[in-house]
């Protein structure tokens, strides 16, 4: 028996009986079911999922439900993207500075303690991966595999250590790579300071960084620009700094005429336009700032920090600096602690991207993309690409790169027999030189890891484990990863280790916003979490809201509203199924079925053939809204309310109104599994016994759709709601009777239609013409 409300109590009995049969499992023996593989994204350890986790991993859950009841063995693993920036930073906070293995360990305590607390929450909400197969970045093995795919890219020739300006974050003293950076508005300052000009006349340049005048290389301009002709043909014309020292000055089209006074001052590195002319004139590399943010070879401004030392620099300038104006900046910070980065020349690890780009778009273009807008983002990444991809960090939490390098400059891959590599255990190697090659210490870039997520789960290098499960059926991710997890893993699992796509399709979501449109953060305090929200709501109604959010690949506002009426919806769904199941069974003789049972099973083989076309799309919105709008209106206020005179008598089209009833509850909670797997199971199991599982049952197929009788009682429906109107209207209670009402019909309705209308909206007499459709009570 159904108890009397849907709560959590009944979500948390089911997930323990789901844990219990082991019921997501998949069959790695069964040859005769096509597989379908998921290469789920591997969230980062941070302890709690938040609103977007939720909306993409229920996203990831229903098209997992849903391909095991079309017939699909689904290979549903899930990982932990466990290693990188902030569990350093929060370990850090919490027990200081240790050795780099004791500090290591303190990263895997206390990644562990997170994972257990997220994997609770994944299982609070219904998700159904087969925690056989988890996966964590940070486990020996999973080095090991990442490791080797760096080896191969190395010997490929892709992989390969340099001097060039990277960015570079003082507080976590590494370098990110051009895709770990955000935009961040600043309000900041031009500064208009003195130049001598080749002639000895006054040359004002504008800039936002005085800091960097002790690297200044050239003075540029540009040669269509009006107010400089006359420094144009010069040869070796030179310009003198505010601090005397002598500079050439250059024509240059690249100079943009509009900025401050159109003069330029290239400086190492102020920008990437500063590497770009730097290159173009073989200027000198002069090194300003160090790793730690501070600045050196810069006489007085020696060990300041970037921002004292352009404050101390503008004072030492005095009356050189002839304006100070104000300025809306746009600057670039690491996104994981929101540092301004700078551009430091610097010995790092690269992957080749740029000769890669024509293969990359390739390979994306090979894939299907949900929605098809979606490989756009990839591929305006892939053209704007300028650099390689930096990927080393010089951090301790991370997967160690595998290499040896010499002070001759060699380098050299590990052996192996290394693998997993780590620098303190390394057996060393002996250079072309002679010399003891010296192990790296730098650890990858987490992008690195979670690239190769696809062969991870494939079993990769195993090619007879491969030939099953790689490429993968599906890669969903946030879209606002495309140009990082999406770009890299192409680039790596497919263009540099395999030749071929990682996945077939990639299906994209967007953000969830707070309920005011705003993206969500701790320091506005509009988080709404999903641990506060389940002490509240089912986790069948937040699915609900997941389901219902909209489009894909669109940021989009959460809202209260949805998660109350997906509750709301609950309930309806469990008074329905209480009031059949506790009906008589309907008989095992074929129904003799009216009009209006007609009408509900045809509705109903609309409705599955309509969600097997959406969910097959991915488009969970239209199927759930189909679905709600068909139970709530279709279902409970017309179709039960029309037979309810039927099931509580005697007559002979009982057993035919208590057929469609069970009939349709049955067949609509296989169309509510895949999104509200709890509600669904427990309304199946009370129909059907417990040891039958609706999770382990075909998706339904779609039968007649009675497209006659559909036709001929929506005008019923139409009738029926215009008299409950009526009644509300005049305050009468929905079974008092009528004496007479007169309808005016544009076609003719059938005469049993007019009985039921009677004994459905207690009428005495029907009177009919035909005319414009009407509804008049006498």
């Amino acid at each position: 028996m159904l108890q009397e409300r849907y709560d959590r109590a009944v979500e948390e009995k089911i997930q323990k009986a789901w844990q219990e049969a082991n019921r997501y499992a998949f069959d790695e023996n069964d040859t005769v079911r096509p597989i379908y593989s998921i290469d789920t994204p591997p969230p980062f350890t941070s302890g709690e999922l938040h609103m977007g986790h939720v909306l993409s991993y229920s996203y990831i859950d229903f098209v997992a439900r849903f391909m095991r009841m079309r017939g699909f063995n689904v290979y549903y693993p899930q990982g932990w993207d466990t290693q990188g920036f902030p569990t350093e930073v929060k370990v850090e906070k919490k027990y200081g500075r240790l050795p780099p293995l004791e500090f290591r360990a303190k990263c895997i305590e206390w990644t562990i303690e997170m994972i257990g607390k997220m994997k609770n929450q994944m299982n609070q909400i219904g998700l159904s991966p087969d925690w056989k197969y988890e996966y964590r970045t940070m486990d020996p093995e999973y080095h090991k595999k990442v490791q080797s795919s760096l080896i191969k890219m190395f010997n490929d020739k892709l992989v390969y250590r340099d001097k060039y300006p990277v960015y570079f974050c003082p507080r976590c003293v590494s370098a990110v790579a051009k895709a770990e950076l955000e935009d961040e508005p600043k309000d900041g300052n031009m500064y208009h300071v003195k130049f001598v000009g080749p002639s000895g006349e006054e040359l004002v340049i504008g800039t936002t960084r005085p800091e960097m005048l002790h690297a200044c290389g050239a003075v540029l301009f540009n040669p269509q620009d009006e107010r400089y002709k006359s420094l144009d043909g010069k040869t070796i014309a030179k310009v003198t700094t505010p601090l005397g020292k002598s500079v050439p000055l250059l024509p240059d089209k690249d100079v943009d005429i509009e900025f401050g006074t159109g003069l330029v001052m290239v400086c190492t590195f102020g920008d990437k336009g500063d590497i770009v002319w730097m290159n173009r004139y073989k200027l000198p590399l002069i090194e300003v700032i160090n790793q730690y943010g501070k600045m050196q070879n810069s006489g007085e401004l020696n060990g300041l920090k970037v921002e004292d030392a352009k404050k101390k620099m503008v004072e030492l300038l005095g009356d050189k600096v002839v304006k100070k104006t104000p300025l809306k900046q746009t600057v670039k910070v690491h996104d994981r602690c929101k540092t301004p980065v700078e551009l430091i020349p610097s010995l790092q690890w690269f992957a080749d991207i740029r000769t890669t780009g024509k293969h990359i778009k390739a390979l994306a273009e090979k894939i299907k993309w949900v929605p098809e807008f979606g490989i756009s983002y990839l591929i305006d990444w892939v053209e704007g690409a300028e650099w390689d991809w930096v990927i080393s960090r010089q951090r301790v939490f991370g997967t160690p790169l595998p290499f040896y390098h010499c002070e001759c400059g060699l380098t050299a891959a590990a052996d192996h027999s290394e693998l997993p590599f780590y620098a303190e255990k390394a057996k060393g190697k002996i250079c072309k030189c002679g010399k003891h090659m010296i192990a790296e210490t730098s650890t990858c870039d987490c992008w690195v890891d979670s690239s190769i997520t696809p062969l991870i789960i494939a079993g990769w290098p195993d090619e007879k484990k491969m030939e099953r499960l790689y490429p993968a059926s599906l890669r969903p991710q946030g879209v606002e990863i495309v140009r990082t997890w999406a770009f890299y893993t192409i680039y790596r699992s497919g263009v540099a280790l395999t030749g071929m796509p990682p996945f077939k399709s990639i299906l994209l979501n967007g953000n969830v916003l707070a309920p005011d449109g705003k993206k969500m953060s701790k320091s506005a305090g509009n988080i709404i979490s999903p641990t506060d929200l389940l002490c509240e709501y089912p986790a069948d109604a937040i699915r609900q809201w997941a389901a219902l959010s909209g489009a894909m690949a669109k940021d989009r506002p959460f809202s209260y509203e949805d998660i109350k009426h997906a509750k709301s919806f609950l309930s309806k769904v469990w008074n329905a199924a209480k009031f059949i199941v506790g009906l008589p069974k309907p008989g095992n003789k074929a129904p003799n079925l009216s009009m209006i049972d007609k009408w509900i099973l045809g509705k109903l083989n609309s409705l599955i053939a309509d969600c097997t076309d959406h969910m097959e799309k991915f488009e969970f919105h239209y199927a759930m809204s189909k679905l709600q709008k068909f139970f709530w209106n279709d279902f409970c206020d017309n179709y039960i309310e029309f037979v309810k005179h039927r099931v509580y008598s005697e007559s002979e089209d009982k057993d035919a109104a208590l057929y469609a009833l069970n009939k349709v509850l049955s067949e609509t909670m296989l169309l509510f599994a895949p999104i509200m797997p709890h509600v669904s199971e427990e309304i199946h199991g009370e129909l059907y016994g417990k040891n039958q599982s609706i999770h382990k049952l075909s998706w339904p197929t779609a039968g007649e759709k009675f497209s006659e009788e559909v036709t001929k009682v929506e005008v019923l429906v139409q009738i029926v709601s215009e008299l409950r109107q009526h009644k509300s209207k005049n305050r009468m209670a929905q079974n008092a009777e009528l004496g007479k009402v007169r309808l005016s019909l544009p076609e003719e309705i059938d005469p049993l239609l007019i009985e039921e209308l009677k004994k459905i909206s207690k009428i005495k007499e029907v009177e009919i013409t035909k005319g414009e459709f009407a509804v008049m009570v006498q």
